[in-house]
């Protein structure tokens, strides 16, 4: 077969979780009851007297040494009987007591930090960052944060500011989720490694696989938190667990700088966890109606949640909201500037610093059949020496020219652009300084060249992830597994990419990125969904892209199928989507036959639309449709 699940994922209506599950089977190992406890308990390292020992790695390795499985618990099998609601889905806010107390009924369902916080005081609260004077290195022993909320943007905004950081040569850990393959993707930790091979270009050409991604706990971790589940009754969530196992690594590997993506909302996520004294800066990406009943029920509801996360007096970067409806982004600005003042954060605006991207339209194609964008940026400061000195001097433009971006799309030059402006902000030492003034403490090691190579070196999986180039991106490779791939798969002459969209702003993002990469080409759409997505909405933004062929389709989601959508919903939301787009033609013909220019009428022709319950027939019948026209 010329195509597999291990290799692609449809155009998806879920986050990358979903992605994720179409790109390869879950693999999920259960672990349940007293006897899951004693193995836990049986593999820890003991000493002489037979008691357990806390298994611990040296501060500032970036890898593991020799032996260090010995006592080690894996992640995914330890963490897979809890209360997982990636794949369940979430309650609404009534459950989650998201706005108010919750009922004494639904008190199992609700968000409740002092869980989280409980759990972090038994493991030492390796989260805070204990501020002392200037070392010379760093401050403290522990590590700052940078802490990004929203709707859209979050995994590829977190991905650009640690590839920054990591390029400047500081351990920098990284949080995101969901994951697509493996729950190691989602705690990271480590410098770029100095005998890291590197191209011409000074580009890393193995960005993930030499940090240290730990997929495994020592035994003593795992026993507190098993105790501390037991004292809560069950009540600690998976993403709960997930987000303080993540602290201790970050901690164990001596990280300096951990840049931690939200889950849902900010407020009462579980990683709404740190002080004023450990933000370095809070990050607002762009924000949308997802989650809307789990945070609220309103878009206002959803702007509090996210703004929760924003700490007194700490700098806060907003990107700009460019997609959607027009009223909802003039609503989104206003409700932000209301809720960032109302929690004291500082909004840094283009009148602090700027940075402008300018695509120059070139797109390349590496040897491995992915897509790269040729990017401009612009950064402009003040002229001064120190940028927060108060001299009133012209600014000062800063080039960075021809970056080539492995995440392309529109979306992602203004991901690109807000965390250059992090990391300008912070290299100047913007709100580093004592009681949160500026010109205090500069990450100096942040430079032009490292802002060029962290923004080359950037991954997000899921995202346009090309998991077959079109006939023009396939490269001699030397890599014999993907000349063996691409030799079975020389009859089809389309690319097939994967995309974790969801909503009708990230629809949008996709199809603009399907123009600048594939102009011109026909198209070919493959929709899952999980069932509490705007499936409706969705669909409308996929007509505006006018697809040959839509095919739907479902899949499971985080390894099960209580989110996933049916297809039998997903064609009744089709069927809707179908009679508007009717009645807003028959509408248009009415009133160019009423002024008497009926060529000003140009009719809708619909795409053909296939219904399959298997996804490898659905990636089948989209192909055949547009290699035969039919």
């Amino acid at each position: 077969a010329w195509w597999t699940p291990a290799r692609a994922a449809p155009m998806t209506g879920s986050p990358r979780r979903v992605a994720g599950a179409i790109a390869r089977a879950v693999r999920t190992a259960w672990i349940a009851g007293t006897e899951a406890r004693s193995r836990a308990l049986r593999c820890a390292p003991r000493d002489a007297a037979g008691r357990v020992t806390r298994w611990h790695r040296g501060f500032g390795t970036a890898a593991p040494r020799e032996g260090d499985d010995d006592g080690m618990v894996d992640i995914d099998a330890f963490l897979a009987p809890y209360r997982n609601y990636e794949k369940t889905g979430l309650p609404d806010f009534r459950r989650l007591g998201t706005l108010n107390r919750t009922d004494e009924q639904y008190k199992d369902d609700a968000y409740d930090l002092r869980r989280v916080y409980d759990l972090l005081r038994a493991l030492g609260e390796p989260h805070l960052w204990e501020k002392t004077e200037h070392t010379g290195a760093r401050w403290g022993p522990g590590f700052q944060t940078i802490h990004v909320a929203g709707t859209k943007g979050k995994g590829s905004t977190v991905g650009f500011l640690a590839g920054i950081l990591r390029a400047s040569g500081y351990n920098t850990a990284t949080y995101k989720s969901p994951h697509v393959h493996s729950v190691a993707e989602r705690v990271v930790c480590g410098p770029i490694p100095p005998d890291a091979q590197l191209d011409e270009r000074g580009a890393h050409l193995d960005p993930t696989t030499r940090l240290a991604t730990h997929g495994k706990i020592d035994a003593e971790t795992a026993r507190i938190v098993l105790d501390a589940q037991e004292k809560e009754k069950g009540k600690l969530t998976y993403f709960e667990i997930l987000t303080v196992l993540a602290m201790v690594k970050f901690r164990q590997l001596g990280a300096e700088m951990a840049v931690v993506e939200c889950g849902v909302g900010g407020e009462h996520d579980a990683t709404n966890i740190f002080t004023q004294e450990s933000i370095a800066a809070v990050v607002m990406t762009a924000i949308g109606k997802d989650h809307v009943d789990a945070l609220g029920g309103t878009l206002g509801h959803i702007v509090r949640a996210k703004c929760g996360i924003v700490q007194m007096h700490r700098p806060t970067f907003v990107a700009p909201q460019t997609r959607g409806d027009v009223l909802q982004r003039d609503d989104v600005n206003a409700l932000l500037c209301s809720e960032i003042w109302a929690e004291g954060g500082r909004w840094i605006t283009e009148y602090d610093l700027d940075v402008k991207a300018f695509p120059t339209g070139e797109i390349e194609w590496t040897a491995e059949g992915k897509p790269v964008q040729l990017v401009d940026y612009e950064i402009w400061t003040d002229g001064s020496d120190d940028l927060w000195s108060g001299k009133h001097l012209a600014w000062v433009k800063r080039d960075l020219k021809g970056v080539r971006m492995s995440l392309v799309g529109p979306h992602q030059r203004e991901n690109a652009v807000n965390a250059l402006r992090v990391m300008e902000f912070i290299r100047c030492g913007g709100g580093q300084g004592p009681e949160d003034s500026d010109g205090g403490y500069r990450w100096s090691k942040i430079t032009d060249g490292t802002m060029r190579v962290g923004l080359e070196n950037a991954t997000s999986p899921g995202c346009f992830e090309t998991v077959l180039p079109p006939l023009r991106g396939r490269v001699w490779t030397d890599e014999v597994a993907t000349r063996e791939r691409w030799s079975r798969s020389i009859d089809v002459e389309c690319g097939i990419v994967a995309d974790g969209a969801h909503t009708v702003e990230s629809a949008q993002a996709f199809f603009e990125t399907v123009g600048e990469i594939f102009p011109g080409d026909p198209l070919a759409v493959v929709v899952a969904m999980a069932s509490d997505k705007d499936r409706a909405g969705f669909l409308m933004e996929v007509i505006k892209a006018k697809p040959e062929v839509i095919v739907l389709t479902t899949v499971p989601i985080a390894g099960g199928t209580e989110r996933s959508m049916s297809t039998s919903a997903l064609k009744e939301a089709w069927d809707f989507c179908e009679e508007k787009v009717r009645g807003a033609e028959a509408y248009a013909k009415k009133k160019a036959d009423e002024k008497g220019k009926p060529e000003l009428f140009n009719p809708w022709s619909p795409p053909r639309v296939l219904v399959e319950d298997d996804f490898d027939a659905a990636i089948d019948a989209a192909v055949i449709g547009l290699r035969k026209g039919k």
